[in-house]
């Protein structure tokens, strides 16, 4: 297996990490897809209180995922 890039990872959180992407290259699918369906519910459902709460919530994970990314690379995925 190819080892994981950290730069391109930090490039990925920086363009599409509010849905996951970054987490998903790393090999942590289900914590990608976790963040994906988040965003995506959030986004249609922001007129409503829990979209709202779910973009913050999310935004939230993006912004702690600055200091993550490098562990997750370096980790191997939890499945």
């Amino acid at each position: 297996m190819r080892e994981k890039s950290v730069a391109l990872a930090y490039v990925l959180w920086f363009f599409f990490g509010y849905v996951g992407v970054h987490r998903m290259y790393s090999g942590h699918l289900a914590t990608g897809m976790a963040m994906f369906c988040g965003a995506l519910v959030g986004g249609i459902g922001f007129s409503l209180w829990f979209g709202q709460f779910l973009v913050l919530l999310v935004g939230a994970w993006w912004l702690l995922d600055l200091f993550l990314t490098a562990g997750l690379v370096e980790s191997r995925p939890i499945m």
